[in-house]
């Protein structure tokens, strides 16, 4: 068996974050049209995998955000984010090694080639700690 993603250790709350930018030429609202339905597709995994939580959150349109980039000399928000929680990391080696998630990960990424400007959203698998 592999070990827990990120060498986590197998008692600690594990996630996974999908940081996700628009592909190019997309509109806001084209983008959120995708953002409903790729939000089921990813419940539909948090549900199959057991994960406790599932969270989706989009950027908010604020002058803040803007604030905040151009005082740190950073790029624009991600448009969203998506986050999925399980209790251990050996959870998710698990479900990935059954087999039995295969299809939903497979539409899950055909769902991001369609909208999402893959090359440059973020995507990995951290520890939980409080």
């Amino acid at each position: 068996m592999r070990r827990s993603p990120v060498g986590a250790k197998e008692s600690c709350m594990i996630k996974f974050v999908q940081c996700i930018r628009r592909k190019p030429g997309l509109s806001k609202q084209e983008f959120r049209e995708h953002w409903v339905a790729y939000g089921e597709q990813v419940k539909a995994l948090a549900e199959a995998s057991d994960a406790i939580r599932s969270v989706l959150s989009l950027a908010l349109a604020v002058e803040q955000n803007l604030e905040i980039m151009q005082a740190r000399g950073t790029k624009a928000p991600y448009d969203g984010m998506a986050e999925l929680w399980w209790e251990r990391g050996n959870d998710v080696v698990a479900f990935l090694e059954s087999g039995s998630g295969d299809k939903i990960i497979d539409d899950l990424r055909r769902a991001q080639e369609a909208f999402m400007d893959l090359p440059n959203c973020t995507f990995f698998f951290a520890s939980e700690e409080e």
